[in-house]
């Protein structure tokens, strides 16, 4: 699976994940606005689930420091290999993300926002099988509801992640049971909100206990 990596997410995996939410009701509204405006916290990363028919989109926002131990641009080898190999990890959605084999889920897309993008690119198709080097004339400095870039400036970096499922039988989504916590030890808890046709609703999980009913 090739992924790209850039500071500002394609407009429309944007858009599908508010319009989901704003169609599944005000919770994921209001944790995404409590998440914006509030401190920023080591260890502790935001997860939110919106279902809408056979779409399934989940966004991860973290701080950097969960992932990789530091928050600035790397600035050695290793710190540079620390974030490539994190960018890898969090590659790897149908890993990470784990639905019931009754509901025929694929990972359709991916999109990571990073403060230090190591390349500028668009949402990609989860088989595509090249990965082409294009130059794109974006606008950096356009606000956005993350604005992790401001974070950046400030001291703090987050770093988002949009993943995209398209679901054969979405009747079968009861569960996801999230693998980040093997992934990345830093992490010790993960505040979730979920949104869909049936209703909403919010959990802590943590190492342990980390199925989100659904």
């Amino acid at each position: 699976m090739i992924t790209r990596i850039t500071m500002d997410p394609p407009l429309a995996a944007v858009s599908r994940l508010a319009v989901l939410a704003a169609c599944a009701g005000a919770l994921m509204s209001t944790a995404h606005a409590q998440h914006a405006h509030g401190a920023h916290e080591h260890g502790v990363a935001h997860l939110s689930v919106a279902i809408e028919g056979p779409e399934l989109v989940i966004e991860l926002s973290t701080p950097l420091d969960n992932l990789v131990g530091f928050e600035h641009a790397p600035a050695t080898a290793a710190q540079r290999a620390a974030l490539a190999d994190a960018e890898a990890r969090l590659g790897q959605g149908a890993e990470l993300f784990v639905l019931p084999a009754a509901a025929g889920c694929v990972l359709a897309g991916t999109v990571l926002e990073s403060p230090w993008p190591r390349q500028a690119g668009k949402e990609q198709p989860a088989d595509h099988d090249h990965d082409h080097d294009h130059d794109h004339d974006h606008d950096h400095d356009h606000d956005h509801d993350h604005d992790h870039g401001a974070g950046a400036r400030e001291g703090h970096a987050d770093l988002i992640a949009t993943y995209r499922f398209e679901c054969a039988r979405p009747a079968a989504l009861d569960a996801l049971r999230v693998e980040l916590f093997d992934a990345f030890p830093r992490l010790r808890e993960l505040r979730a909100v979920r949104a869909a046709e049936g209703g909403q609703g919010a959990a802590v999980l943590k190492p342990g206990a980390a199925v989100l009913s659904l």
